[in-house]
């Protein structure tokens, strides 16, 4: 069996299908030796089938044209709940081994002090550093795509969390790297699989697989890496033929652009306006004849501030967008398991784009479509029944209820009681939220950062809400717009 030398907070699809397979492909090319142990930090379903399988499951590469490869992963090598003391305990015991690595791969929500993994992190990392000596070194991944998420993890144990002992935190500080990643990978849930593609892959897997990942084909560049001080001993670098990336220098550009270019494609770009319009799958939102038009002028116009702003030599914006555009026509999955965080969202994809240098210059329809783009996601975060049992529930245009599941409230409680409100009641809601610098800009909030200070951009966005919070659909108010 493979010596355990990674420990891996998070056992979703992402992480199996990423990190956890290129550590297979480097394990089957002799290039590494190394097994993962996995932490599933709620719940311990997926930790009791990678114990029944013996780490085994497979990746099925698909889009709806049918199944393109299944491959057979053996990287996992052990797998416990983090929901238990008894389990967590399980974890913690791993770092008697020499390691690594430690992935956290949980969405934006988890990282934060207090947080279940953040505190499985701080706890791991004291354990390791308690068993081996103060030389030892490793480093940490975080594959979730917040901007700069290796100093972001790195900044909230040293600075929010207690402090344990002076040479902890110097051991911190100087031998654990916290290395900024890029990973991209389209990875649906399960049932959003179509039952042909379920079937096919069941009828060529030849044992029972309860953690089967369908994953679309790896992407041009589906993992870039910031190791500035060259501390990452498993060696990722070697897989230039998956694309993957692995720099000493800032990969910040890189970043931003999968944040600017890539992810905003679904947020703010397509996966609100889908569910609220009645359409469940964002390949089908992103082909509807009126939405489909729309999100292409929209990434275009976000690919020319971009470019403007961030350039990177030697690569096109427009086609860097406009190919995930094309991806996410070709893998079924839905929206509503993307609609959430959004917050956090907005603020990381958004955001730049209204304080840009280079908005005033961009053409009216692009101002448009950017504001409607918004302002459909302020609509569906604005609470059509507030409860304690239930919590913050939103309506579609089509009557259907739905959860709001970002765990921010602020613009929630903002928009409660908006729908049918005057123009400037509007106004005034939205000038609250815009002008909220900690929203826009956390981390160093200034006067400037406030999304107010985009007056353009404002009074585009209260117009378009205004209209539908007043009965308006979002296809009916996209109509407006073309």
């Amino acid at each position: 069996m493979l010596p355990i030398k990674i420990l891996a907070i998070g056992a979703g699809g992402l992480q199996r299908a990423l990190t956890h397979q290129f550590v297979h492909i480097l394990n089957q090319r002799n290039q590494y030796n190394g097994g993962i142990f996995v932490g599933q930090p709620r719940g311990t379903e997926k930790a009791d089938a990678f114990t029944q399988q013996n780490g085994v499951y497979h990746v099925v590469t698909f889009d709806l044209n049918g199944i393109h490869n299944i491959e057979q992963i053996f990287s996992v090598v052990g797998a416990t709940t983090l929901a238990t003391e008894a389990g967590r305990e399980q974890f913690y015991e791993q770092t008697k081994y020499p390691l690594d690595l430690v992935l956290i791969g949980v969405t934006e929500a988890g990282i934060a002090k207090g947080e279940l993994a953040m505190d499985v992190l701080d706890e791991t990392l004291y354990r390791y550093y308690s068993k081996h000596s103060a030389d030892a070194d490793l480093c940490v991944i975080n594959t979730d795509n917040l901007r700069n998420n290796g100093d972001v993890i790195r900044d909230i144990l040293i600075n929010e969390y207690p402090k344990r002992n002076d040479n902890y935190t110097e051991w911190l500080e100087t031998k654990v790297g916290f290395l900024n990643e890029m990973g991209d990978r389209l990875v649906p849930q399960v049932y959003a699989i179509p039952d042909e593609i379920k079937e096919a892959a069941q009828a060529q897997i030849d044992s029972s697989d309860e953690l089967i990942t369908y994953a679309e084909e790896m992407p041009a560049t589906p993992l870039i890496l910031e190791d500035i001080e060259n501390r990452l001993r498993v060696p990722f670098g070697k897989l230039e033929d998956y694309g993957v990336v692995v720099k000493q220098e800032s990969i910040e550009p890189y970043h931003d652009w999968k944040l600017l270019l890539v992810n905003s494609v679904h947020v703010p770009g397509i996966t609100h306006k889908g569910e609220l319009s009645g359409i469940e799958y964002v390949n089908e939102a992103a082909s509807h004849s009126l939405f489909a038009p729309h999100l292409e002028r929209l990434m275009k116009g976000y690919a020319k501030i971009v470019e403007a702003d961030i350039p990177i030599a030697g690569k096109s914006a427009e086609a860097y967008s406009l190919e995930f555009v094309d991806r996410i026509r070709r893998v079924k999955d839905d929206n509503a398991r993307i609609n959430i965080i959004e917050t956090v969202k907005l603020r990381e994809r958004a955001a730049d784009i209204v304080r840009s240098p280079n908005y005033q210059s961009s053409t009216e329809l692009f101002k448009n479509d950017f504001a409607y783009s918004f302002a459909t996601v302020l609509r569906f975060l604005t609470p059509h029944k507030i409860s304690g049992d239930d919590g913050y529930k939103g309506i579609t245009d089509t009557g259907t209820e739905y959860e709001i599941r970002d765990p921010d409230r602020t613009i929630q409680n903002v928009l409660k009681g908006a729908f049918g409100a005057d123009k400037t009641d509007v106004k005034n809601r939205l000038d609250t939220i815009f002008s909220n610098i900690t929203l826009w800009s956390p981390q160093n909030p200034t006067s400037d950062n406030a999304l107010s200070q985009n007056q353009d951009f404002s009074k585009r966005v209260a117009e378009y809400y205004h209209l539908l919070v007043s009965g308006k659909t979002c296809l009916e108010v996209l109509e407006s717009i073309v």
